[in-house]
């Protein structure tokens, strides 16, 4: 493909991606009835379900080849190239002091755009796309796991099902996460 031809491509693709972010206020926030809805990606670590707040998400991808840089911690997998960007990966079971899936063709990655850097955390299995109505809202046994309780923001409950709101923020304001370095 020729090289002109390719940078607009890309750049066709950029614009896409930025109207529908300039847009995404505009989407309903509201299901048929009326009422107010929550929506999320489902995933789940160590067959506990998770759930992160669709904004926060820029797209989910199988696990790439990844470059590993020395020096770095066990959980910081390395690099990828996602379409000519850098996209660090850290395997979020280690990360949190465990072993990691042993389901790799199950393990999928979560992107997210990090102030226009981008992060992917690798995680057990994606559970689906998810709509929350606010009365399925739940305040109380959001976790008994001391290692996730900084991370648990809230919890929807469903048919018996908890949901646990990851928060991507504490995540990232947490100091034990910008120690990549060994």
């Amino acid at each position: 493909m020729p090289e002109t031809h390719m940078s607009s491509v890309v750049q066709l693709l950029d614009d896409i991606r930025q109207r529908g972010q300039d847009h995404k206020d505009s989407l309903p926030q509201r299901d048929v009835r009326g009422e107010a809805f929550w929506s999320g990606i489902g995933f789940s670590l160590n067959g506990i379900n998770y759930i992160v707040p669709i904004d926060e998400i820029v797209e989910l991808i199988p696990v790439p080849q990844t470059t590993k840089v020395p020096g770095t911690k066990s959980w910081h997998k390395g690099v990828a190239n996602l379409r000519g960007v850098l996209l660090s990966l850290v395997d979020l079971q280690e990360y949190l002091g465990r072993s990691s899936s042993r389901s790799i063709l199950k393990q999928r990655v979560l992107v997210i755009d990090q102030d226009g850097s981008y992060l992917g955390l690798v995680v057990d299995e994606i559970r689906g796309l998810h709509h929350f109505d606010e009365d399925e809202q739940v305040e109380k046994g959001l976790t008994a796991d001391a290692v996730l309780a900084p991370y648990i923001i809230g919890a929807f409950e469903r048919e018996g099902e908890l949901w646990r709101i990851f928060g991507i923020k504490e995540l990232f304001e947490s100091p034990e996460f910008h120690q990549v370095a060994v």
